[in-house]
């Protein structure tokens, strides 16, 4: 059962790419700083976010509504003292993570990251038409995830690093509780993972997000297959633009 309009059949299998002339060119190993200076270039954007939302807008790629309930999820989790960790499924500059460090500084909770910071992975059947392109693209960098931390002045010691694949680190890798899921994978297969692997270990009153249930038709498979086979959950929206919103839901 969901609250969000699944009436997508108007929308592409995945965005389209700005600038994909130029994209073979560039190595990827440049894509992280080339998009932050992009990003600071909109100085009429960024120079009236308030804090932490400012710090961070040249590190993420999630829009700012999607940011904003990260922060209010974040806020909750503190409120209630929803125990467990904070685990971010796909990291790129590490600014949604530095976003929901930040926000939960006085409870000290870890935080798990999970990137190859390789870009997108194979995109499978699932992912549909428009998915092949993307894989191999938006390359992060864990350098500019641990800038963005010190900036926020975020203690080292909570963050843990899990570099590699999907299959290969969550397999080897035991949290016990998680409080909040950030899933930012992009296709069907990495965001199937992300569910099957860590929605066991949320906590009763603990959140999920996934960033791109409106964006790329694989996560949106993946995400309604599992919500399928959960009735007691319930898709929720957070703010009112289409393709905009965020998507969530909360572990009864």
């Amino acid at each position: 059962m969901s609250s969000v309009d699944k009436d997508v059949s108007q929308t592409p299998t995945a965005p389209l790419q700005r600038w994909q002339w130029l994209r073979p060119m560039l190595p990827k190993r440049l894509q992280p700083y080339l998009r932050g200076l992009r990003k600071r270039t909109q100085w009429r954007r960024w120079t009236r976010l308030s804090e932490p939302f400012r710090t961070i807008f040249p590190y993420t790629q999630v829009n700012t509504t999607r940011q904003r309930n990260l922060f209010r999820l974040s806020e909750i989790i503190e409120h209630e003292q929803i125990p467990g960790a904070i685990v971010e499924c796909g990291v790129l500059d590490g600014g949604a993570a530095a976003l929901m460090a930040c926000v939960t500084a006085s409870s000290g909770r870890a935080v798990h990251l999970f990137d190859a910071w390789e870009g997108l992975p194979q995109a499978t059947p699932q992912d549909g038409e428009h998915a092949a392109s993307w894989t191999g693209e938006v390359v992060g960098s864990p350098a500019r995830v641990a800038a963005v931390m010190r900036k926020l002045s975020i203690e080292p010691w909570r963050i843990m690093i899990h570099r590699g694949w999907f299959n290969e680190t969550f397999p080897i890798t035991n949290i016990p509780q998680i409080a909040l899921l950030h899933i930012d994978a992009d296709f069907y297969e990495p965001t199937k993972l992300c569910l099957d692997r860590w929605y066991p270990h949320i906590s009763p009153g603990g959140f999920v997000q996934i960033d791109d249930y409106d964006s790329f038709a694989g996560c949106r498979m993946a995400v309604d297959e599992f919500l399928a086979g959960h009735p007691e959950l319930t898709l929720q929206n957070f703010g009112e633009v289409p393709l905009a919103r965020a998507c969530y839901f909360r572990k009864p």
